[in-house]
């Protein structure tokens, strides 16, 4: 990608007319994708002829047309792609179960059902809105509706973690996107056999796989581009806070407790783990294994006393895009810093625990969450970063919605001038 192999002269969280674009360091998820860099392009044919002549070693991506063997089908596959014209595309997904991970979508892609909120918010952000036919009941609950406007009045085909089968198959569409976990594969692609309904696992939300999967959903829906575009502007500030804390000694990265509740951390591999680590925090359940995946442990009081995090934050309170009332939130913030069991930990004591709502934590934004902890994790070196501006400029430029983060809305809390 040409337009993401600049180098940022000047960030966006300075003006929010700025999108910043830089390279990017992720491997496309695309069979084709030879050289297992981030696009599809001619140098993914020059690997692949420097296969079969014996030069270069085989790529779990370099079967492009997925028929076992590499040779110069292959080759015609990725030619194909790259000039727009196949006529199918093979992907590779991060979701946990391993029968779904390969999937092959018939191209074009132009009716979509989507099921899961990050799911619907990811085809806003490649300008594919319009494809969308059919959409988890989630849509049109009176949270979403101030985001989904449009996605909100579509057609109705269940839960996204129990969908109507019936329903799916009713509009007719070319894809399904899903959640990454849920639901089974025995409610989903195991009930869609025989319908030739491709289903795509892809939550959108997990920050190390977040930018693979905007740009594999980009290809899918023929919207390369603008995938490119978000994916810039994101990784701008990916990569801005990862240079300034690149320096960092292990004493200088604080303990910190990340949790979806308070007995509850995520530990390696969840979400709110991978946020620690990149706003420069280290995980004092990082270790612990157990629930959904091993990533969901549970712990209790006299571990949490001995852990003695010094910064607590937690992924999911009371809020969103149709609250403006702080109180529920801040209730909930009393509620856990007032526990005279907890007295003694230093993330009490120091009042440093922050609560965010899903919305910018579990969404393709996750990365407005990523700020904000940075910010509170380390100040000085954030000082200049506004996230409520990177905030605005996502909504504004990339889900194409006239909301003002000044009038409206409840995501973090404390609020940063009050922290």
């Amino acid at each position: 990608m040409e337009k993401m192999a600049l180098i940022v002269v000047f960030l966006a969280f300075i003006s929010p007319n700025i999108t910043p674009v830089i390279a990017a360091d992720f491997t496309l998820g695309i069979f084709g994708n030879a050289n297992m860099d981030d696009e599809i392009d001619e140098k993914d044919v020059e690997y692949l002829q420097g296969i079969i002549n014996g030069a270069n070693e085989a790529t779990r991506l370099a079967d492009a047309d997925g028929d076992g063997q590499i040779d110069e089908d292959d080759i015609a596959q990725i030619e194909a792609i790259i000039s727009g014209d196949e006529r199918s595309l093979t992907i590779e997904t991060f979701t946990i179960y391993e029968g779904a991970k390969v999937v092959t979508v018939p191209k074009p892609v132009e009716r979509i059902v989507v099921l899961a909120i990050s799911g619907g918010e990811a085809t806003k952000c490649v300008n594919s809105a319009d494809k969308v036919v059919g959409v988890g009941s989630g849509f049109s609950e009176d949270k979403n509706l101030a985001i989904f406007p449009h996605l909100s009045q579509l057609p109705q085909v269940g839960k996204w973690s129990d969908p109507d089968i019936e329903a799916i198959v009713s509009l007719d569409p070319d894809l399904v996107i899903a959640d990454l976990r849920w639901p089974d594969p025995e409610k989903l692609e195991d009930k869609l056999q025989g319908f030739e309904i491709p289903v795509v696992r892809m939550g959108f939300t997990y920050p190390d796989f977040s930018l693979q999967e905007m740009m594999i959903l980009g290809y899918l829906l023929d919207e390369r581009e603008s995938a490119e575009k978000f994916v810039a502007f994101e990784e701008g500030y990916l990569d801005l806070i990862e240079d300034r804390l690149a320096t960092l000694s292990d004493d200088e990265r604080p303990r910190v407790y990340p949790m979806y509740s308070i007995w509850k951390p995520g530990s390696e591999g969840s979400i709110v783990h991978m946020l620690c680590l990149k706003a420069g925090g280290s995980n004092v359940a990082a270790d612990l294994r157990g629930g959904t995946g091993g990533m969901y442990p549970e712990v209790d009081l006299e571990w949490l006393i001995v852990a003695n995090p010094e910064v607590m934050f937690q992924w999911s309170a009371p809020g969103g895009y149709n609250v403006d009332d702080i109180s529920e939130m801040e209730a909930e913030w009393v509620e856990i810093t007032s526990r005279p069991e907890l007295a003694n930990v230093t993330a009490i004591k120091e009042q440093r625990v922050y609560l965010f709502t899903t919305e910018i934590t579990s969404r393709p934004c996750w990365f407005v969450s990523l700020v904000y902890l940075a910010k509170f994790l380390h100040p000085d070196i954030f000082e200049d970063l506004d996230p409520q501006a990177i905030h605005q400029e996502y909504l504004t430029k990339f889900q194409g919605l006239d909301y003002d983060l000044d009038e409206h809305g409840v995501f973090v809390y404390p609020a940063l001038e009050e922290s």
